[in-house]
């Protein structure tokens, strides 16, 4: 690919590109490809489900891969309870963000990206932004989107290091990562009204003491907040490790 930087390798990782900020369409490509070799890898690891693969999954759910998890798996919006086990969770999860990233296209990422530190930057988006979206965040997505899927980017996901010197989306795969977060986004998306089998997961933002906001709750927590309301629920065991977007994408924090 060209115009590319490398990114820097944390220990016993390999070096991936990085693609400037110039160049939306390549960074986008990247990623997706990128996501494409971590969700099948991970596919992979559920269906082989040997003691390596069960420890992995136990150090990042703090669950057992065969503990019982309630899922909602709602009927025509009705809330329905059901029982699976964690590692079938994973299993569907995958399965759900297969088929969402199979139906995105580059024209489904909309660049967002707006650098403050350079208002008149060329590289700075022309599109209107919604009113109240803040200048900078990673990415996001309308969870309750049936069709037609959009993932919105914004600077961070660049790799920009923000205000409190903390960098996110610095690689394209691994700890933070652009494939972690659009792992993340794509699992917010709600299961399909008319067939729940459909869709993504429709997990939520868990917030700082591990609580699931009330839906149009505003987000007051940073992301360090998040990750430690994550890490809560991980210390806990509960089952809530499955329902959280924070939780999930550690899942796909791997380079393959």
């Amino acid at each position: 690919m060209t115009n590319t930087t490398k990114g820097k390798p944390t220990k016993d990782k390999t070096v991936v590109n990085q693609c400037k900020i110039n160049d939306f369409n390549a960074m986008m490509k990247e990623a997706g490809d990128a996501m494409d070799k971590v969700l099948a890898q991970r596919e992979k690891d559920l269906k082989t489900w040997g003691e390596k693969e069960k420890n992995d999954f136990l150090k990042i759910f703090g669950s057992d891969g065969e503990c019982l998890v309630r899922v909602n798996s709602p009927i025509r919006g009705v809330k329905n309870i059901v029982e699976m086990k964690a590692v079938d969770v994973m299993k569907d999860c995958i399965r759900r963000l297969k088929e969402i990233k199979g139906a995105l296209t580059l024209d489904s990422y909309i660049n967002l990206i707006y650098d403050p530190d350079n208002p008149d930057a060329p590289t700075n988006s022309k599109i209107p932004r919604p009113h109240g979206l803040p200048d900078t965040f990673c990415a996001y997505v309308n969870y309750e989107q049936q069709a037609n899927y959009k993932v919105y980017i914004g600077i961070n996901f660049t790799g920009r290091i923000k205000v409190n010197n903390v960098r996110a989306c610095e690689v394209v795969m691994g700890k933070g990562s652009r494939v972690a977060t659009l792992c993340h986004e794509i699992s917010h998306f709600e299961k399909i009204f008319l067939d729940f089998s459909r869709g993504g997961m429709g997990t939520g933002d868990y917030d700082v003491d591990g609580r699931r906001p009330e839906r149009n709750e505003n987000d007051k927590w940073t992301y360090e907040q998040h990750l430690e309301g994550a890490k809560k629920l991980v210390r806990i065991g509960s089952e809530n490790v499955f329902d959280n977007a924070y939780n999930i994408e550690k899942y796909f924090e791997i380079i393959v």
